[in-house]
């Protein structure tokens, strides 16, 4: 019997896999037939099949993600006539891997410490431990840790764990009114916060890399907090609001005895979370001031990351980088490598001649265009790739309709971080995947949180933009 059941397991394994590998091939054949024209260039449609083959296998995983991005830029580099490794490696030259790896260091320190979990229960236990304190103290919680941290899927095991520890503590039934809030709370306190600061998550640093290497002028750090922190509180608030009225409980509830038992058994403070906090204080004061000192954000990252590891200090070990993914910073860079190769070959004018007519008009007629674009794409490719492939169109759209393209490329991120179903997004799949969320009440909430954003970003975001003087 149990043979039986591994076979038919083993059977629908293989299924499974025949199934991607034929998406994979079929795909890109697809894109290999369709003829070149005066606007779909040979360059693009090579670029095109190249890109759709990397993606798809990054998608699928039918080879790890790791192998697939070292793999498109050099198939860019011997397919793809007129582009050179100036251009395909360029990537590497911008401050985004390094500040990816600077933060891969402190994220590291922040959770062997144990200071991220000290923190995020001293949190809860300021909001009052009840449940609407649980769920507001989980997005201050997200809003403190994005400062420093851009990791999301780190965010995302943090802040998870954490949920489906009170769920566990105080007997919530997964699926429950109570930890669906939870584990949505634990979803939009990763998300959302991260949006506040410049650096508090990859789709930010892409874009703006991406920008950056098209001669845009892109915001410091200082001008992105300005630009973002309130009207992004604001969505992020009436977001938390949403929960609450959503999943309301039926009766009182508290953590309070679970978190401050949890908190007896860490301990008083060590030494090596105390130096941390300051350091971490200090490297967030020394971020928002960038400019009255020579050391950019990605600089003090790293700078951060090695002084952790000085003499007197030490807390983290060599062995400790170890631990650094390094999947995560290929993965970026390549993803960024999509976009400075697109704009080398005219992509983006491609793209913008197909959809700008079918958004050009008024402001809010181009901003809602582009931001269901995003919303639409992120159904098709990760969020990462819809930011590489579209950065350089929508930047072309923008421009074509006269805006600034800064404000525009926030409200296209914006409609790519709108998440439908658990499969678009790796943190929001890794706090599905604690099973705390039914289906059905994850795609209720998305869809609430979508109309939300779309709403706020005319209600909020643009009145914002305009008063500032950036839109």
């Amino acid at each position: 019997m149990e043979q039986s059941k591994g076979k038919k397991s083993n059977n629908n394994l293989n299924k499974k896999s025949m199934i991607k590998w034929a998406i994979n091939i079929i795909l890109p054949l697809i894109v290999l037939m369709i003829p070149v024209s005066a606007g779909f260039t040979p360059a693009i449609k090579t670029f095109l099949v190249i890109t759709v083959l990397c993606v798809g296998l990054m998608a699928t995983e039918n080879i790890p993600i790791f192998a697939a991005s070292l793999l498109l830029p050099v198939l860019y580099a011997l397919f793809l006539d007129g582009v050179n490794n100036a251009v395909i490696y360029k990537p590497w030259t911008t401050d985004v891997p390094w500040l990816t790896i600077g933060g891969s260091v402190l994220t590291i320190a922040l959770q062997k410490s144990g200071l991220l979990k000290r923190l995020a229960y001293k949190t809860i236990l300021l909001f009052g431990a009840n449940f609407r304190g649980m769920i507001f103290g989980m997005m201050a919680v997200g809003i403190v840790v994005s400062a420093v941290m851009a990791n999301l899927p780190a965010k995302a095991i943090l802040l998870g764990a954490f949920a489906l520890g009170i769920c566990d503590a105080m007997d919530f039934k997964l699926g429950s009114r109570e930890a669906s809030a939870l584990g949505l709370a634990a979803i939009t306190s990763c998300l959302g916060p991260s949006y506040l600061y410049y650096t508090g998550s990859g789709g930010t640093i892409v874009t703006m890399g991406i920008a950056e290497g098209l001669g845009v002028d892109i915001p410091t750090w200082s001008e992105y907090f300005v630009h973002m922190a309130l009207p992004q509180l604001i969505y992020t608030l009436i977001t938390i609001v949403a929960i609450l009225v959503l999943f309301k409980p039926k009766q009182n509830i508290s953590s309070k005895d679970y978190i401050q038992k949890e908190l007896k058994e860490m301990g008083k403070m060590t030494s090596k979370e105390s130096k941390l906090a300051v350091i971490s204080a200090l490297l967030v004061v020394l971020i928002a001031t960038a400019g009255s000192h020579p050391l950019n954000p990605t600089q003090l990252f790293l700078v951060v990351a090695a002084i952790l590891m000085f003499p007197g200090i030490n807390v983290i070990t060599p062995g400790d980088v170890k631990d650094i993914n390094i999947t995560p910073v290929i993965f970026i860079t390549t993803c960024m490598t999509i976009g400075f190769v697109s704009g080398s070959i005219g992509f983006g004018g491609f793209v913008s001649n197909i959809v700008y007519p079918l958004i050009e008009g008024a402001t809010s007629r181009v901003i809602g265009g582009l931001w269901s674009l995003g919303f639409v794409m992120n159904f098709a490719l990760t969020p990462t790739a819809c930011y590489s492939v579209l950065t350089e169109p929508v930047i072309s759209m923008a421009q074509a309709a006269g805006l600034n393209p800064v404000p525009v490329i926030y409200a296209f991120v914006h409609g790519v971080e709108q998440v439908l179903l658990p499969y678009e997004y790796v943190p929001v799949l890794i706090i599905y995947g604690y099973g705390m969320t039914s289906f059905g009440s994850f795609v209720k909430y998305g869809l609430i949180r979508a109309i939300i954003s779309f709403v706020c970003i005319f209600a909020i975001f643009i009145p914002w933009w305009k008063l500032i003087g950036i839109f």
